[in-house]
């Protein structure tokens, strides 16, 4: 019974799948020149152009002027006064590089106390660009963000590898590479079961790795000018691969989110002194004095909390969940549950008058304020910085910095974060930024101001190639049998692939126009599961599938968040536990 329990959920438990896509939104080529007719340029964060038109050839901006003739060969892009503003960087993240399948699983290790290199998460010999998928979803997503350029890093634990800057444009892998090997990405991430499984561990490990390399550096360079007599440097490819590190003509990407580990980040930098960037950092306000004037760079997650409400959202659907699969499972005891379920509600309510807990929720708001408020403290403190995106929803972006706008930060140093300060961390201010004669021709334009809560991106341009967003109805009606207002990007077909331990299953998940989402298993293709106790909200899903198996009712609950082409959440199985859950978009509906 427990088996076939087992494998109904293994069939929901999905791990990351990677679906090669046409990308239809993407015009094709026809001309490599094109004219932008009548829209609002903001050449940079600080210059205003006004209204104009821009010309581009060959990918590359040719003009930009108050009206330009179109050649004979153009392209015109009626742009009906939009803004257009360049096309965003993202200094730090993992787009285009799809999940390790089977990353959760525990090699077998002899000496845990001294495990391969590979198995403890130190790669840094690996090259991030030959991981990169250029069909992976998140590069379509993020260009639709109205990114051009990302720096993109391995996935991994201590020492994933090395970064790469890509443009998000291009067929193959080679197409899109615009520097190989530009960073050493270092995370305080420690091995699972084996050295170096904590902070402290991978401190002494980072130490110990980064002298070794200055050590056969040296050894490397003196045989080459006397090797007679001397032995032969000893070969280790992932102490090698730190000899740029240690000779500072290559920087470190440190992922650290919390301010305890900007602490630490600084102090390994004072001690060991290569060159640094911070990067997805979340808390940084107490390190701030420490970070003034050490010339340190700054990459500021724009990952923000949820606020109190939506966790009280949550805590209610969880809530109403849990009182559904009750009244399923044992209907004679409904009546005593809903009595239960009255007194609590009637119960909380009046905590709420309570003053320890209103000064819980002030002591809370408190620290939402500060959070969202950081960006803005940079700014007062004029500590330059950039957006990571290597934590954040493509879709969660433009809400979150206008939240950081609306608590203190300038529309200005916000749009440098996403486009200047970004390219000149990266070192490709010279090509890219800002809308200029000679640079990349990597533009974004939406039909209102940005920072406007309302505005819409329509086009954006990677190297001069177009890619029309359609614009989103703000209104979709549901089903009948659904809750909540049904996106028209999530209708369609979606992959699946499950995994628990000992089993892998995959299969496809349906979601109709009429709100109805049905499941069927690669390895039971004949059988259909249909969801009930459907809820949209904006880009989450939540339902439920009632498995019978020989007498046992069963409730799998499912909490989805879908993120463009893709969508990842969790499934419940009540006593069995929870699963992690992912996928992709097949097909949309004709």
């Amino acid at each position: 019974m427990i088996n076939k329990l087992l494998g109904v959920v293994s069939v929901f438990c999905l791990t990351y799948t990677v679906n090669a896509q046409i990308d239809y939104n993407v015009m094709p080529d026809v001309t490599s020149t094109i004219l932008i007719n009548d829209v609002h340029i903001q050449k940079s964060p600080l210059d205003s152009f006004g209204l104009g038109d821009i010309l581009i050839e060959d990918g590359i901006i040719k003009q930009v002027a108050r009206e330009i003739e179109a050649p004979y060969d153009a392209r015109i892009i009626e742009a009906d006064s939009a803004f257009a503003y360049s096309a965003f960087i993202d200094p730090l993240s993992h787009t285009g590089i799809p999940e390790t399948k089977n990353a959760g699983e525990r090699p077998q290790v002899k000496f845990p106390g001294y495990p391969p290199n590979d198995v403890a998460g130190i790669t840094p010999e690996k090259e991030g660009i030959q991981l990169l998928d250029p069909k992976d979803s998140s590069i379509s997503s993020w260009r639709e963000a109205g990114y051009a350029i990302v720096h993109t890093v391995p996935r991994g634990r201590m020492l994933p590898g090395m970064g790469a800057l890509i443009s998000l444009q291009g067929d193959k892998a080679s197409d899109m590479i615009l520097k190989e090997n530009t960073s050493m990405f270092f995370q305080f991430r420690g091995s699972r079961g084996f050295y170096p499984a904590t902070v402290i561990g991978v401190m002494a490990k980072w130490r110990d790795m980064y002298k070794k390399s200055i050590y056969l550096n040296k050894h490397e360079e003196v045989y080459k000018t006397r090797s007679a007599g001397m032995a032969r440097p000893t070969s280790d490819q992932s102490v090698e691969a730190l000899i740029p590190v240690s000779s500072n003509q290559m920087p470190v990407f440190m992922k650290v989110q919390k301010s305890k580990d900007v602490f630490r980040a600084l102090a390994l930098q004072k001690e060991l002194g290569y060159k640094l960037v911070i990067g997805g950092v979340q808390q940084i306000t107490p390190a701030l004095p420490k970070l003034k004037n050490t010339g340190v760079q700054v990459l500021l997650s724009a990952d923000l909390p949820k606020e109190g409400k939506s966790d009280e959202k949550k805590k209610d659907k969880k809530s109403k969940k849990e009182k559904s699969d009750k009244e399923k499972l044992n209907k004679e005891k409904s009546d005593k549950e809903a009595k239960e379920s009255k007194d609590k509600k009637e119960k909380e309510k009046k905590s709420e008058d309570d003053p320890e807990t209103k000064a819980l929720k002030k002591k809370k708001k408190e620290s939402y304020d500060a959070y969202v408020a950081q960006a803005a403290m940079l700014e007062k403190e004029n500590i330059p910085f950039a957006f990571s995106m290597i934590d954040v929803k493509s879709k969660d972006l433009k809400s979150n910095i206008i939240k950081m706008i609306e608590a203190g930060l300038s529309q200005e140093k916000a749009l440098s974060g996403l486009t200047t300060e970004p390219a000149k961390i990266l070192g490709i201010d010279k090509i890219a930024g800002t809308i200029e004669n000679g640079k990349l021709a990597n533009i974004m334009i939406s039909d209102k101001p940005y920072f406007q809560k309302e505005s819409a991106i329509r086009y954006v341009f990677v190297e001069g190639h177009m890619t029309e967003i359609e614009k989103k109805e703000k209104k979709k009606s549901g089903a009948s049998s659904s809750e909540g207002t049904l996106k028209e990007s999530l209708i369609g077909t979606w992959s699946f692939t499950v995994e628990i331990p000992g089993e892998t299953q995959s299969g496809n998940m349906t979601i109709s126009e009429d709100g109805k989402i049905e499941v069927v298993a690669d390895n039971s293709p004949d059988e259909t599961d249909v969801a009930d106790d459907i809820q949209f909200d904006e880009d989450n899903v939540t339902f439920d599938l009632s498995i019978n198996n020989n007498g046992l009712q069963m409730i799998l609950s499912f909490d989805l968040e879908f993120d463009g082409d893709s969508y990842e959440g969790m499934v419940d199985v009540g006593e069995f536990g929870s699963f992690p859950i992912s996928g992709s978009k097949i097909s949309s509906p004709e």
